[in-house]
């Protein structure tokens, strides 16, 4: 299981993924993570995984903000977050959970979470990315 954060807010610009520094918990070795990079390595030949995000996010200008937790650079679609936002600077709370397969044939597959809108993003300090092997 691993459990990161960042200490400081962040700006990503779309198609950027955002990063870590700041490793909460680390247990076992079925996980990966580089310091001060956005990825977590999955290490396990066809493990499940759970998955959970949340962040306080907004964008530079009023209107939409959009991340998605993508495996090997591929937003998974069912876990696109939006935050309709009225003012630059507003941030509103979003989430999300999923369950990840990797393939039996091929350890070594990343987990990012990206910007997938087309507007700046800012996701304020102290996001929790939350991965854990279940099977």
């Amino acid at each position: 299981m691993i459990v990161l954060s960042n200490t400081i807010a962040q700006t990503i610009q779309p198609g950027q993924s955002l990063t870590f520094n700041n490793v909460v918990m680390h247990t076992g070795c079925a996980e990966c993570h580089r310091d001060n990079t956005g990825y977590v390595l999955l290490k396990a030949l066809g493990g499940i995984y759970e998955c959970s995000f949340g962040a306080n996010i907004g964008s530079t200008a009023p209107g939409d903000a959009q991340l998605s937790i993508a495996i090997n650079g591929s937003p998974i679609l069912e876990t696109t977050m939006i935050s309709t936002t009225a003012a630059a600077g507003d941030l509103n709370r979003v989430s999300s959970d999923t369950a990840i397969r990797t393939c039996c044939g091929n350890a070594g597959e990343s987990i990012t979470v990206i910007n997938t809108g087309t507007t700046e993003v800012t996701v304020g300090a102290d996001p929790c990315l939350f991965i854990k092997r279940i099977a």
